[in-house]
């Protein structure tokens, strides 16, 4: 994952500011598509430094002998570049700059891949999920998963650490509630620890082993404090 990251770090500002440079690039040339062309005098054959240039502007001349300008393409002003290098540069910049932390980038990749995780899956009543979170929260708080990724920032820089949490995704349907772990739990310590609190509910529960895409499913909602961090 940390060679993922740093990667993506690294190419992300380049494939972002190559597709905005790509991007004004036909924007510009369809305004140019629309722009009359340029009619040049046809400069005296005496102006011509070299005789071939010279025997190419006579053989012009016979081709097409009414022949007075030579329409040119209209080319790109001056600021349209400048405004387009200006606006490659802030967004690879901005990409770099926004560019989220190496725990808070595996964090969103295992969001989206999936990871696994021991599911809770209990039939109570729409009223009472709260309070049997609120109930079974010593145990789940237990079951998140901590992350941590150490890199360099720079090539000389000094090591950074950065810190997160997976944490208990819950998922409501009406009168069934799904508890997903942020880290896979034995199920039959999880049920016994659970049973410690509330052994009724701990006993109608269904509890299995499966990898959880919380950004990818639909209904989840991370739960608990460490949401917050």
């Amino acid at each position: 994952m940390l060679g993922l990251y740093l990667f993506v770090r690294l190419a992300a500002p380049l494939l972002l500011g190559v597709v905005v440079a790509l991007l004004a690039s036909r924007w510009m040339n369809a305004r140019l598509a629309r722009l009359p062309a340029q009619q040049i005098p046809l400069p005296a054959e005496s102006l011509l430094d070299s005789p071939a240039a010279r025997r190419r502007y006579r053989r012009m001349r016979r081709r097409r002998p009414g022949l007075t300008h030579l329409p040119v393409p209209p080319q790109a002003p001056r600021h349209w570049l400048l405004i387009t290098v200006a606006i490659v540069i802030g967004v690879a910049v901005g990409s770099a700059v926004l560019t989220p932390e190496g725990a808070r980038f595996q964090l969103m990749v295992e969001s989206t891949v999936g990871y696994p995780s021991t599911v809770i899956d209990i039939a109570i009543d729409e009223q009472q999920q709260d309070a049997l979170l609120q109930a079974w929260s010593p145990v789940l708080m237990q079951a998140v998963r901590p992350i941590s990724m150490r890199y360099r920032r720079s090539r000389y820089g000094p090591p950074t650490d950065s810190h997160a949490v997976i944490p208990v995704q819950v998922r409501r349907q009406g009168d069934r509630l799904q508890i997903a772990t942020g880290q896979p739990v034995q199920a039959q310590r999880l049920r016994t620890a659970l049973g410690t609190l509330t052994p009724a509910a701990a006993k109608a529960a269904e509890i299995s082993e499966r990898n959880v895409a919380p950004w990818r499913e639909s209904g989840w909602r991370a739960w608990g404090p460490h949401v917050a961090r």
